[in-house]
């Protein structure tokens, strides 16, 4: 049970642009960040991972395909009443 639970999740983190400023924050499968240099976003994009700034949160937008994907996955009867 708690193996499925933790395959059911998801976390956020902002990852830099390729130019000087800006960014996105993406989703990725799992519990937390767990400092790897990188990783495979649920948008399937391959990033370079780093622990991002109080900055980075505030400024980068969410990625809205890692966003769809995830609300895609969800079912109607995972969700609770009035949640």
């Amino acid at each position: 049970m708690a193996t499925e639970y933790a395959a059911n999740r998801h976390y956020w983190l902002p990852i830099p642009g390729a130019g000087d400023i800006g960014g996105t924050r993406h989703a990725f499968r799992g519990l937390r960040w767990e400092g790897q240099s990188s990783g495979s976003t649920v948008c399937g994009q391959e990033v370079a991972m780093a622990k991002p700034s109080e900055m980075d949160w505030c400024l980068f937008p969410t990625c809205q395909l890692c966003n769809g994907i995830l609300v895609a996955e969800q079912r109607p009867d995972d969700r609770r009443e009035g949640a």
